[in-house]
């Protein structure tokens, strides 16, 4: 197989681990707590991540105390911060109408740097903004009907785990100069999982205990599959094709995830989910061409720190 055609392929099997991955949490929640699914698919994580790193030293987290405050942000924000907001928001909406919301990610990342950072915002930049809001907004004021049942306060709540990204990719961002993204990674995923051990109870072993035998599939998916291969394949294309480029392919996660919501969940679709999609996919485009301030890549259902939307 060439080159080019590899790279495609790779970066369709991403699209599809991030998109589907929204499905397996929804089944998982048949079963599994928003707490318990989040700590289940943070053990299977971290046991592979571990294994990782005892055969590839050079991808262990090593920073220094200056940075202590930030990997603890990014500790908070990227475990328990989004995907116990993804999770108990994704048990009171569809999973296609969540994949829509954290798309909007990068957006809120713009409003933040406007508000926290005092960069300049263009008039393409308000926009974006706009866009991307305007199509949550959709979201949030139907209910029920498209894309399976929806309430007000699963989009907010939701709305929270993107929130949590834009707060994780912003506070990260100075440490992808002195460290790799899988470093800065790691070590946001090993201090997120460690905030979630006081969560552990009883019931948490039950629930794990009486997990079926396909839920066990679902959260394999999530912990090895779109936790762990999915953000190794994704630096991989990174050093291969560009931020940019790489960016443009994961427009198409929350595509993917609206039809296997569709397919495996029976979620209906109709014109306010396309509606606020292409508001939301715009918005995230626009965002992507602000020329003066990059802004990162939309994220997957797991957050990343990507280096820049330069090419690289």
């Amino acid at each position: 197989m060439k080159g080019r055609a590899r790279l495609y392929l790779m970066l369709a099997a991403l699209s599809t681990l991030w998109g589907i991955a929204f499905v397996g949490i929804k089944q998982s929640l048949r079963e599994l707590s928003p707490t318990t699914l989040t700590i289940l698919r943070f053990a299977i994580a971290d046991v592979l991540l571990l294994g990782v790193m005892l055969v590839a030293p050079a991808t262990r987290p090593r920073f220094s105390r200056t940075d202590a405050w930030r990997l603890a942000v990014i500790g908070v924000c990227g475990v328990p911060a989004y995907h116990l907001a993804l999770n108990w928001g994704e048990r009171r909406t569809g999973a296609g109408i969540a994949s829509l919301i954290i798309a909007s990610a990068p957006v809120m990342v713009a409003l933040l740097s406007i508000a926290v950072l005092h960069e300049t915002a263009s008039a393409r930049r308000w926009l974006a903004i706009a866009l991307a809001f305007g199509g949550v907004a959709i979201l949030a004021l139907r209910s029920g009907g498209d894309a399976g049942r929806a309430s007000i306060g699963g989009v907010l709540v939701t709305a929270i785990a993107a929130a949590a990204w834009a707060v994780y990719t912003i506070v990260a961002k100075p440490l992808t100069g002195r460290a790799s993204p899988v470093q800065v990674t790691a070590a946001g995923m090993f201090i997120g999982s460690a905030m979630l051990l006081p969560l552990v109870r009883g019931q948490t072993i039950r629930e794990i205990g009486g997990l079926s035998v396909e839920n066990w599939g679902w959260m394999l998916l999530l912990g090895a599959g779109s936790s762990v291969l999915g953000y190794f394949i994704f630096v991989w294309a990174l050093e291969r094709l560009g931020a940019t480029r790489v960016a443009v392919s994961l427009y198409s996660v929350p595509v993917v995830a609206l039809l296997a919501s569709w397919l495996i969940l029976d979620e209906k679709l109709g014109p306010s989910i396309f509606l606020a999609g292409a508001m939301v996919i715009a918005g995230i485009a626009l965002a992507q061409q602000e020329k003066r301030t990059p802004v990162p890549l939309p994220p997957p259902e797991e957050p990343v720190v990507a280096p820049s939307t330069r090419e690289i």
